[in-house]
């Protein structure tokens, strides 16, 4: 009886860790088959963020040149109305607290 309860149980226990070693296996060959996908997306993802900073300096790049003082002194030709400035024309402010105005107050001084 015991002899063909344990021989019962072999016959059941081995498919069982057969099936179960396949499913390990193949557990496996599919996580490190995800895990490359993910490294060879994750190096793409790079290289377009390389692209995209490179891009972005490109267009800082030409937004400065657009902005440029030379670039406005060039185009004063076409445009009526702009007229730079000589040394005359400007005028300086300073921050200097005895050029502003006195409070006046009827409090007195203590």
């Amino acid at each position: 009886m015991r002899k063909t309860r344990m021989s019962l149980a072999m016959l059941v226990l081995r498919p069982v860790m057969v099936i179960l070693l396949f499913a390990g296996v193949f557990g496996l060959v599919y996580l490190r088959s995800n895990v490359t996908k993910l490294e060879y997306s994750l190096g793409e993802l790079e290289k377009k963020k390389v692209h995209c900073l490179r891009d972005r300096k490109m267009l800082f790049a030409e937004k400065t040149s657009q902005l440029s003082f030379a670039r406005l002194e060039s185009s004063a030709d076409d445009r009526d109305g702009f007229v730079l400035p000589d040394r005359l024309q400007v005028v300086h402010v300073s921050k200097d607290t005895r050029s502003l105005p006195r409070l006046a107050s009827l409090k007195q001084k203590q």
